[in-house]
């Protein structure tokens, strides 16, 4: 591989990175071989290291710092932790290091997705159960009053409840994930040490 490969690679996978700070990186490395000069191409290729491995440190490092920068969404979340998941894999730290992270952020997202998952059902077995005694309920304002009104109060109530599950199952999503991500993200700036790339 060569010099003009090289960049061409790096420019293609860098493609996700606002224009801004894509044209900073392939200026960055512009000048590195620059300095490095022709006599010595295939010696900075070899000391970079893949393009495809360059791209994920350089992905990973925008999203760390635009996840400080700004609260990042659900669907933010989950696309950011596994793109500081590939940059582990990619980086210069040590292989099982980088499969422990993996397998806490997928037992992280199993037991969240496993309480919205429990929290939806019984959000919906609340609300079903609440119709069916909503029915009764109103029958037996006709043969017992009294009877017909607890059960109308308590068809209320599950009503009630069956939101509230539905509410908490919402936070559970909107403040889980990014919290993963963050987690995520803060392990990575630990393992290099807060320093960038370019």
């Amino acid at each position: 591989m060569n010099r003009e490969l090289f960049m061409r690679e790096l420019a293609g996978r860098l493609s996700r990175l606002p224009e801004e700070e894509r044209l900073a990186a392939m200026q960055y490395y512009e000048e590195y071989f620059d300095e490095a000069g022709p006599d010595r191409e295939e010696e900075v290729i070899r000391g970079l290291g893949s393009p495809s491995d360059i791209a994920k440190q350089l992905l990973a490092e925008f999203v760390v710092k635009e996840a400080e920068v700004k609260p990042m969404k659900p669907k933010q979340s989950f696309q950011a932790v596994w793109i500081v998941i590939a940059a582990l894999f990619a980086g210069p730290i040590a292989l099982p290091l980088a499969f422990v992270v993996a397998i806490l952020v997928f037992a992280g997202f199993v037991t969240i997705g496993s309480l919205v998952f429990a929290g939806v059902i019984t959000a919906v077995a609340l609300l079903g159960a609440a119709s069916i005694v909503l029915v009764v309920g109103i029958k037996m304002l006709f043969i017992q009053p009294a009877t017909g009104l607890v059960m109308v109060g308590g068809c209320l109530a599950l009503i009630g409840v069956g939101l509230l599950v539905g509410l908490l199952m919402y936070i559970v999503i909107g403040k889980g994930l990014p919290m993963i991500a963050k987690g995520v993200i803060s392990l990575f700036n630990r393992l290099k040490g807060g320093t960038a790339t370019c």
